[in-house]
């Protein structure tokens, strides 16, 4: 490189000199001195007059990044950096990723199944064996009462207010209505020991075989130990509505009472109630007067108003299938209108219905637990044998 730069740097000195020798070069005293002393050292000279040169040639020219620059050695091609080369996968990795893969499509695929088995209209139903019943002479039916209650989330959430038996026998009419307490603490499925009431929600929530009905007739066949043909749940506004349908109802209230959020007062003896008075008087929590505010009092009364009412229901419509316009929404059964008919047959030949409690075999105590706080009741032999002799024997 050097050996290059000679003949510049010596014609650079032959240039400087002839440079320092003209008058009207670079007029001042400074320039002069410094010219006259590099006059003396030609090499010198010849560099400086180089860079000089070099100097003023830059400044001529702006600074680019460009690849086609003649004043950078930067270009776009030293900017970029080289392509990092990645390792290539072990066949262990590959073998893991196609594994995590497939687990993750069979755990989706499965996902689908469920959710469509769960949501699919079989799924949901309740098998009508009414058949089973007439062939067994002795047909049951769970008659369910509900109400919807809203939850701390908001959401609104079907609450069983009552349970009751309805035993038919097709041959003679036969009928008896038996009380089961909504309270009464027994085992639900896998999910523990709680109030009967919670089957529906438990059943609901985890997508049960015709979810809380389901649930709830499943878990009242295994206590009663008697085969439940076919259910009928309504709320408390179908009741007042039929009531009222069929123009009132007559009861005969055994114990006097008072429901005092209404202001209601119930005297003992035959009572013509409305719709609205049937419902407080066989539903509302708010009663007060000698022992008729404890549950086996308001399952008695409970029973006045349902066989009132199917009674009438019975003697005064010929179909009584006409009457389901006054249901509303929380109206379910899975009876068909062929076998409403053939009970209401039935039932006209013989319109007295034995009327069944549990009472004398059950004691009341407190429940304290994660799931449920409160009262309930249980069997006071410690098992359910009891309730079934006496399921078992209610046509007899």
């Amino acid at each position: 490189m050097f050996v290059a730069l000679t003949p510049i740097l010596w014609s650079g000195g032959r240039f400087g000199r002839r440079l320092s020798r003209e008058p009207g070069a670079r007029s001042g005293r400074r320039s002069t001195r410094t010219m006259r002393g590099l006059d003396d050292e030609p090499f010198l000279l010849s560099a400086f007059c180089f860079f000089r040169w070099h100097l003023e040639c830059r400044n001529e020219h702006t600074m680019s990044v460009d690849a086609d620059s003649s004043y950078s050695r930067i270009t776009l091609a030293n900017l970029q950096r080289a392509p990092k080369m990645l390792p290539k996968p072990t066949g262990i990795q590959k073998a893991l990723e196609w594994t995590l893969f497939l687990v993750f499509g069979l755990t989706i695929a499965l996902a689908g199944v469920a959710l469509y088995a769960v949501n699919r209209p079989e799924h949901r139903a309740i098998p009508n064996r009414v058949s089973e019943g007439i062939t067994a002479d002795r047909v049951n039916i769970l008659l369910i009462g509900s109400s919807l209650r809203t939850q701390q989330m908001g959401d609104a959430a079907v609450r069983i207010e009552s349970l009751m038996l309805l035993s038919i026998q097709p041959s003679t009419g036969r009928a008896a209505l038996m009380s089961i307490p909504v309270d009464l603490w027994v085992p639900i499925g896998r999910h523990g020991k709680r109030p009967l009431r919670a089957a529906h929600s438990v059943g609901d929530a985890n997508g049960y075989p015709g979810g809380g009905t389901g649930l709830t007739v499943d878990t009242v066949e295994q206590i009663i130990d008697v085969p439940i043909h076919a259910y009928a749940r309504f709320s408390i506004g179908d009741v007042q509505r039929l009531v009222d349908s069929l123009g009132g109802v007559d009861v005969d209230v055994k114990r006097g009472v008072y429901e005092y959020r209404s202001k209601l007062r119930f005297r003992p003896g035959s009572q013509h109630l409305s719709g609205a008075r049937a419902t407080r008087y066989a539903y509302s929590g708010a009663i007060a007067g000698l022992a008729a505010s404890n549950r086996f009092a308001r399952e008695e009364r409970q029973q006045d108003v349902i066989v009132a009412a199917l009674s009438k229901a019975i003697e005064t419509h010929s179909d009584v299938a006409s009457l389901q316009s006054v249901f509303g929404a929380l109206t379910a059964t899975n009876l068909s209108p062929s076998n409403i008919e053939l009970l209401a047959r039935a039932l006209r030949r013989d319109d007295r219905v034995r009327r069944i409690s549990f009472e004398p075999y059950l004691d009341t105590f407190d429940v304290t637990s994660v799931a449920y706080q409160g009262e309930a009741v249980r069997p006071r032999s410690g098992n359910f044998a009891a309730l079934h002799i006496v399921a078992d024997a209610a046509l007899q």
